[in-house]
């Protein structure tokens, strides 16, 4: 009978940590895409389009899945939402403002740490190897972020303060999503993923109908210059003698002009729409993968994991960009996976 107990139990931390890895090998992947669209696009359009195509894997899911829609449940997924929301925000601002390579780190080690201090305060038991695994991982996490010629100094001091608001609205969201009861199923995140919508969308109104909340959003677009933001080409001068010989001597030549600068200038955002429309998918699946791991597990545990997605970010980087690894990078990434393994074993 024992050790049909101890086989449930081994059953089910394994279980936790394939879901905690598989979501944050797609928060990795989807925060590569997020990261290079924010790049081309304002971060408030690609956040937005984020959370407009992971909504709609939510609601495909819940309808699937269904759960328990109680008070409890409500307050949970709303909260969540609101502060992913935030976070995503900042996230994105941070990494489109760079260093990636500093930034993603220091956001997933914040991310860890709220929840962790979180359980410690509340009392959660682990068993110690499960504690140890779970600095490892942090220290790993940190690691992996580590690149030559890349230091704080090389951060502007809005960009910090982006990574650190957006790694605590990311803890304290995973702690209310936590909170949600174990017979809400996925009501909780899709209602924080819907909740992050209508903010977004809100916010959006706003920017449009008022100058000053345009101005204060822009913020996060500081890293863009205004061809970035707003596609244009420079208006002839008239009173140019060079310019009006052009533009009477070659129409036909500069009509096209206009256009394939047009062209050249519209492509790189389309591409960046998508790639933001992409990471949306896979952000959406990964919240049901860490709704599902929390209903099995502890917050701290669960965070931990999750927050191993710059595994993922760095490995695309070196597979698809071809980016070397050094070896401080290198030994982040054996920490994780002994990290893993350890959890796996506790």
């Amino acid at each position: 009978m024992a050790d049909v107990v101890g086989q449930r139990q081994t059953g089910a931390v394994l279980l936790i940590v394939v879901l905690g890895l598989g979501a944050a090998l797609l928060y990795g992947v989807a925060d590569f895409l997020a990261g290079v669209a924010a790049r081309r696009i304002p971060v408030l359009v690609a956040t937005t389009i984020n959370y407009a195509v992971a909504t709609v894997v939510l609601v495909i899911v819940v309808l699937v899945v269904g759960g328990v829609w109680s008070q409890a449940a409500i307050i949970s997924g709303v909260v969540a939402g609101l502060l992913a929301a935030v976070g995503f925000l900042t996230f994105t601002a941070a990494l489109a403002a760079g260093p990636i390579s500093l930034m993603t780190p220091l956001i997933a080690l914040l991310s860890s740490a709220v929840p962790v201090v979180v359980a410690l305060v509340l009392g959660d038991r682990l068993e110690p190897i499960a504690w140890i695994a779970i600095v490892v991982a942090i220290v790993g996490s940190v690691l992996i972020g580590v690149e030559r010629g890349i230091s704080a100094r090389s951060a502007r001091p809005r960009t910090l303060v982006f990574a650190l608001v957006s790694g605590v609205a990311f803890g304290f969201a995973t702690v209310a999503l936590d909170a949600a009861p174990a017979d809400a199923g996925m009501v909780p995140v899709f209602l924080d993923t819907t909740a992050g919508l209508v903010l977004l969308l809100g916010i959006v109104g706003l920017v449009r109908a008022l100058p000053v909340m345009r101005r204060a959003v822009a913020v996060l677009d500081a890293h863009s210059t205004r061809s970035e933001l707003e596609p244009h080409l420079p208006e002839p001068d008239p009173t140019d003698p060079r310019s009006a010989l052009r533009l009477a001597g070659t129409p036909v030549r500069g009509a096209a002009r206009l256009a394939l600068d047009r062209i050249r200038e519209a492509d790189p955002r389309r591409r960046a729409r998508l790639l933001a429309g992409a990471a949306g998918l896979l952000i959406g699946g990964a919240n049901v993968l860490l709704m599902l791991a929390l209903h099995e597990g502890s917050v701290a545990v669960v965070a931990v994991l999750v927050n191993l997605y710059p595994v993922a970010t760095v490995l695309l980087a070196w597979v698809v960009l071809r980016e070397r690894i050094n070896a401080v990078q290198g030994t982040g990434v054996v920490l994780a996976v002994a990290a893993s393994v350890m959890l796996g074993l506790a």
